[in-house]
């Protein structure tokens, strides 16, 4: 039987029979987070399509494009009728040209934030003395993880506006010279685990949560201390890039630095730079493809790159032959970088 108090403590926050019945205590103490969440969510379909001026199936196709289902939606708020509003209404030709994909890439990233929250509840608050807790305890605490959450949603704009000013100094100073606007010069840069594949069969799923963490944590912060950017994570490897070969090499060597030459997670990287193609966040090209492959030639500790020079004083390169790389016609030659105050 759950918890009786439980569910009169629920039923005060607003929860409707229906949605207490059958409900285990597990249950019970995840839907404190979904009341706060779904409060003020009140409109249906058709009344937000009534509202924005416009028909349903548009309405549909809009929220499809930013990755949501609405029949598997609880509902929606005024805020939903003005970003409908918004997008059906505009006259400048934007969205119907870059609309969609700019919806998706809002989609994708705002999906990534919400599992990013969940998880950091789940694995770092939920599980801790969850035993020992009262189960309105844990209901209250689950409620004000999610009213926490809508929180940090409001401060996004000012975040973003900053983030935005930032990424048009960059593609402003990027495309200066290149011939195409699909095109930026950039350096990219690749750092990977060797030996993950085996750790992540050997350790309990906590310690390689922990692992991973640790890893994408260093390596954002020594990016941002160089000016650099992480562009993606893929569990035992990041994707680094910056406006310079140097600034890139600096951080895949900082951050190789920083393991402290734990064995189990030795890294090693790649660097190159040149003209890239930049689509949605991402890049992509010869230069990227050369990089990713040129970390794979690496030994552990190692930063390989295809470049002859660097305008790094800290920096110096050291021939390392040539590399045949998959999907390249021609051998290249390839020079290991090393920090001048390791020599």
């Amino acid at each position: 039987m759950a918890d009786v108090r439980l569910r009169a403590h629920l039923a005060k926050m607003g929860a409707s029979t229906t949605e207490l019945s059958g409900l285990t205590d597990e249950d019970l103490i995840g839907l404190a987070g979904d009341l706060q969440l779904a409060g003020g969510l009140a409109l249906a379909l058709e009344e937000l399509a009534d509202e924005a001026g416009c028909g349903v199936d548009r309405v549909r196709s809009i929220y499809e494009q930013l990755g949501l289902r609405v029949d598997d939606l609880a509902g929606f708020s005024g805020d939903d009728v003005a970003l409908v509003s918004m997008i059906i209404r505009d006259t400048s030709g934007i969205v119907e040209q870059v609309g969609s994909q700019i919806l998706r890439v809002i989609g994708t990233v705002l999906a990534r934030l919400a599992e990013a929250m969940v998880a950091a509840y789940v694995q770092d608050i939920e599980a801790r003395d969850n035993d020992a807790a009262d189960t309105i305890e844990m209901a209250n605490r689950n409620a004000f993880a999610s009213t926490l959450a809508m929180a940090v949603g409001e401060y996004l704009p000012a975040i973003f506006r900053h983030h935005m000013l930032m990424a048009v100094r960059r593609q402003r100073g990027g495309q200066a010279g290149v011939t195409t606007p699909e095109v930026v010069r950039l350096a990219v840069g690749f750092v990977d685990l060797v030996g993950f594949t085996s750790l992540a069969q050997s350790l309990p799923p906590a310690a390689l949560i922990a692992t991973i963490e640790d890893f994408e944590r260093r390596a954002f912060e020594i990016a941002n201390r160089h000016g650099g950017r992480i562009i993606k994570s893929i569990g035992d490897e990041v994707m680094i890039a910056a406006s310079t070969a140097t600034e890139v090499a600096s951080i895949a060597l900082e951050l190789i630095d920083s393991t402290g030459g734990d064995p189990s997670v030795a890294p090693r990287g790649g660097v190159s730079a040149g003209e890239v193609l930049f689509r949605l966040g991402d890049y992509y090209g010869s230069v990227v493809n050369i990089a990713s492959r040129l970390t794979a030639e690496a030994v552990p500790g190692e930063v390989l790159t295809d470049l002859e020079s660097l305008d790094g004083v800290d920096l110096v390169l050291h021939a390392a032959g040539r590399r045949r790389l998959a999907g390249f016609a021609e051998p290249i030659v390839v020079r290991t970088i090393e920090s001048a105050q390791h020599r």
